[in-house]
């Protein structure tokens, strides 16, 4: 006759030590449960039982049980993903006494305490979890399978008082076969386990097991080591569980958090290291951890991260404006938001990916030496509900003025001496007419304020100077005649943040103004 058992580790750990183990050089911990332990559990409950029950129960009926029991063959279906989990341990309590042992040198009483080590098994704390047992004797009938399940019933415990379980009897549902069959002698890759001696008796499994004759013996009277072949673990898989993207955007913003806040002028400084760490994760992300800088990416993943890095793999800048460009938003003329926009595509999951993990870490403001690193801001993600500035949002706006300052391309100075055809107003409708916007002749232009400002130098231009670069920036006032859409940015560094325009409307009262009043007051 079969019986099927499913027992359940409702806190996920099955805490056991096996016989005569110290826990401290357990080299296999108890897996599977052994045999022994539990036909020594049932007959426990026997007892309970038969002290709860309104009729006397007859011994002749525990023998009978304890017959079926180690006369049985046992096998097991052990989940795959059950692991042994990493030992506890804990300083325990032992006798009161003097301490140090001697009251003559003034010691104290107080608990002397033992290191303990607790091992245990880890599994799921469900049906998944679930370790199911095999017994097949020819001793059992429907009378004693009964007697089985009100034992069974009164098993709270299995092991260690921490290893709460519940055991029953399954008629089907069970899995078809057992993956750990118990086997009489050692093979490699098996571990012992202590199961009954098929003539075991009562007086075997009701012995204390500190008792003079059964602690100094390897074997307990009436059990045996049988040895079980644990299932292979899948291999362990990274289970990346990212959620794909809602919807691909745009624009990214962030909040610009600090505890100094950064300098307007400062504003390309911030977004160009912010870029280069997105550029780093975007490489390293691409070649799945083996490069992390665009320099030494090979020709393939660099035409991969162009859009970020500016440039195709050749290193020539890419023509149309289809790149990521960084920009400050300004309020009351304080950095406080950090804004990814792209107009050629949105963002990949890679891009976004490398754009959250750059955050992840503080940016600098500050120009290169010594105390750089004491002034870093922190940039938050922002929800995607919260909606895009003014200028982002594709409403069209026929008044702009600067969020932040614009810097001509190209000199307009000559000798000390202006020249017409480079002025600010004249390389402003140029840029405006390579951009694709018509009637430049009818926009008007006019500068309102201008200050010195640090601009973006490409890396291989940069000849060891402390600052990314100095430049006089001006602040405009551009009127289309007629309505445009933005975002609006001119000038040098205007992926950087720099020359960005903002709708008329969005700075009367933050904007320019702020602006104005913190430029001239530095």
């Amino acid at each position: 006759m079969q019986i099927v058992l499913r027992q359940v580790f409702p806190l996920g750990r099955f805490h056991a030590t096996p016989w005569r183990v110290n826990p401290f050089d357990d080299p296999y911990g108890e897996w599977p449960p052994s045999p022994w332990r539990f036909v020594r559990a049932v007959v426990a409950r026997w007892y309970q039982w038969a002290r709860e029950s309104a009729r006397e129960r007859r011994s002749d009926e525990l023998d009978a049980l304890v017959k079926a029991l180690c006369t049985s063959r046992y096998a097991f279906h052990l989940p795959q993903t059950a692991s042994r989990g990493s030992p506890v341990r804990q300083y325990l309590p032992t006798e009161f006494a003097w301490d140090p042992g001697e009251r003559k040198k003034a010691g104290v009483q107080t608990y002397k305490r033992s290191l303990a080590q607790d091992n245990y098994w880890c599994t799921v704390p469900n049906e998944d979890g679930a370790v199911w047992w095999f017994l097949e004797g020819e001793d059992w009938n429907e009378s004693l399978v009964e007697v089985l399940d009100r034992c069974l019933e009164r098993i709270i415990y299995f092991g260690r008082a921490e290893s709460f379980t519940r055991i029953e009897r399954i008629m089907d549902g069970y899995p078809k076969e057992p993956n750990c069959v118990l086997l009489d002698h050692p093979q490699r890759d098996l571990v012992p386990v202590l199961a009954p001696q098929e003539n075991a008796t009562r007086e075997d499994l009701e012995r204390v097991t500190d008792t003079d004759m059964v602690a100094g013996r390897s074997v307990p009277p009436g059990a045996v080591y049988r040895y079980a072949p644990r299932p292979r673990r899948p291999l362990a898989r990274e289970n990346p569980n990212r959620a794909r993207l809602q919807q691909r955007r745009h624009l990214i913003q962030f909040v610009v958090g600090w505890n100094v806040a950064p300098e307007a002028r400062a504003v390309v400084r911030l977004t160009s290291r912010f870029r280069g760490a997105v550029l780093r994760e975007l490489v390293r992300i691409k070649s799945r951890g083996t490069c992390s800088t665009w320099s030494r990416a090979p020709r393939d993943l660099r035409k991969e991260v162009a859009f970020f890095a500016g440039k195709a793999a050749a290193g020539r800048p890419l023509e149309g404006h289809r790149h990521t460009e960084f920009f400050v938003w300004l309020e009351d003329g304080v950095p406080t938001r950090l804004l990814v926009w792209r107009d050629s595509e949105p963002f990949d999951e890679d891009e976004e990916r490398a754009i959250f993990a750059a955050a992840e870490r503080e940016i600098s403001w500050a120009a290169p030496g010594d105390d750089a690193d004491a002034w870093k801001v922190r940039l938050l993600p922002l929800d995607r509900g919260v909606s895009a500035p003014s200028g982002f949002d594709g409403m069209e706006y026929r008044v702009w003025e600067s969020m932040t300052p614009y810097v001509p391309p190209r000199r307009y100075l000559r000798g000390g001496k202006p020249r017409e055809r480079e002025s600010v107003e004249n390389q402003v409708r140029r840029e405006l007419s390579l951009r694709g916007f018509s009637e430049v002749d009818r926009v008007r232009v006019k500068v309102t304020g201008s200050h010195w400002v640090a601009v973006h130098i490409p890396r291989g231009d940069r000849t060891g100077r402390a600052f990314l670069g100095d430049r006089r920036g001006y602040r405009l006032r551009i009127e289309f005649p007629n309505p445009v859409r933005g975002p609006l940015r001119l000038g040098h560094s205007s992926s950087f943040g720099l020359g960005l325009l903002a709708p008329a409307e969005s700075t009367a009262h933050s904007g320019p103004r702020a602006v104005q009043t913190h430029f001239q007051s530095m």
